[in-house]
């Protein structure tokens, strides 16, 4: 890919990124303003994004394979445009009466709101999820040469560790200039900021569709119709499972079970409430987790070119499975007062971020052209999927005690993704790429 094109991708990403992320922390923050009283509201507005990605996303994302790559990035873009405007726009109708709300004072039309509110995020994220698989996982393979694509995937998983720690940052400083008299002042700053990115992001999108030819290639399954949500669906799993590499998305959708992130809502709900960490100490720990995911970026490449991709991204899952592994006794026992496990906690991270890259990779360059919206699609949904089961066994961790259960289960969940791919790699994966 010529460097000038592969610069617009990389700022079109930076600019999809950070404005993901700054809507991910607004949004939820401000509804906890609206309604204090309610964080119920806050889960089921997540369980209805993953909800929803896991229903429609790898219909939707069939697009990618039956449309002109431009029309695609136009759908995405405007799909989360128009759900970020819907959201406000609810959201500031709820704020002129339901601020002091208590939970039994919700009226018809506040529900009304709030289902839009939840739509709109399921819109959101439909969006979002098409614009990282349409340019991740065809724009990306299409434009790069094979040797290339280590380093063009280790440039973009720095993008998204960046956006991940300064935009939710930024996104706090803009809701802070918010006041009494103007509870949403903020918000509708970072409102602003999401709908403007909007505009250059699709421009640059747009020149580089019209400067390059393979981009402009009719997709391969342009003239293919299917007649209903429910076919496109079926089919999309059908040909997933068909596939040479599905045991390589499974093996990474098993990652997504673990609780032991630095910056995930369990693990820092248990630091905080069982161990009792600070909230600078917290902040610590999710800071070194963006640090080591970084060491990743940097570690991909040359274990790439020196073991290929297939084999390196067994390393890097065997790392984060050891990790977590030898991990789990310290946890227990609470060794160093938990400063060894925290530790390997974090050493796992190379491991994860290595390998979601390796597995990206393996994606892009095994996938055909006329099926990367359909299978990519559908490991999205296998991700969310994961999600949902791991909330759903958070939620039956109901002391602070009990977390071990969880800690035990992440372990069980990775040793399984290391296996699973393990299994790949001795059956098809050394002479698959």
């Amino acid at each position: 890919m010529l460097p000038k094109l592969q610069n617009q991708v990389l700022l079109s990403r930076l600019l999809t990124r950070s404005g993901d992320q700054a809507w991910d922390f607004a949004l939820p923050v401000t509804l906890v303003l609206l309604f204090p009283q309610q964080l119920g509201l806050i889960a089921a507005l997540f369980l209805a994004n993953k909800i929803g990605q896991f229903l429609f996303q790898p219909a939707l994302t069939g697009v990618v394979d039956r449309w002109r790559r431009s029309h695609t990035a136009y759908l995405g873009t405007a799909l989360q445009l128009v759900s970020v405007l819907g959201a406000a726009a609810c959201l500031f109708s709820l704020s002129t009466k339901s601020i002091a709300a208590s939970p039994n004072a919700l009226s018809f039309q506040d529900w009304t709101l709030i289902a839009g509110i939840t739509a709109a995020s399921v819109t959101s994220a439909l969006g979002s999820g098409l614009m990282e698989i349409a340019v991740g996982s065809d724009w990306i393979p299409t434009l790069v040469r094979a040797e290339e694509l280590a380093q063009v995937n280790s440039r973009m998983k720095q993008i998204d560790l960046a956006t991940e720690v300064l935009s939710p940052v930024l996104a706090g400083l803009l809701l802070g200039m918010s006041s009494p008299a103007k509870p949403l002042w903020g918000f509708s700053l970072v409102v602003l900021w999401n709908a403007v990115s909007f505009v250059p992001e699709i421009f640059l999108l747009r020149s580089v569709f019209k400067r390059s030819q393979a981009l402009q290639a009719l997709p391969s399954g342009l003239s293919e119709r299917t007649t209903s949500l429910l076919e496109k669906t079926r089919k999309g799993w059908n040909n997933f499972w068909q596939h040479s590499a599905s045991l390589v998305m499974i093996a990474y959708a098993f990652l997504w079970l673990s609780a032991l992130s630095p910056h995930g809502v369990l693990l820092t709900s248990f630091l905080k409430g069982g161990w009792q960490l600070s909230e600078f100490a917290l902040g610590i720990f999710r800071g070194a987790g963006a640090v080591f995911g970084l060491l990743a970026t940097l570690c991909f490449p040359p274990v790439v070119r020196r073991f290929g991709v297939v084999k390196g991204s067994l390393v890097f899952i065997s790392l984060q499975a050891v990790a977590v592994l030898t991990a789990l006794p310290f946890f227990y026992f609470r060794t160093l007062d938990g400063f060894i496990f925290l530790t390997l906690i974090l050493f796992s991270r190379i491991g994860l971020y290595g390998f979601s890259m390796g597995e990206m990779e393996i994606r892009q360059r095994s996938i055909a052209p006329g099926q990367r919206g359909e299978i990519n699609g559908v490991a999205t949904a296998l991700t969310s999927f994961a999600t949902l089961i791991h909330y759903g066994a958070g939620t039956l961790v109901g002391e602070q005690a009990q977390f071990v259960w969880m800690v035990a289960l992440s372990v069980v969940a990775v040793c399984c993704g290391a296996a699973t791919y393990y299994l790949w790699y001795k059956r098809i994966g050394r002479s698959h790429l």
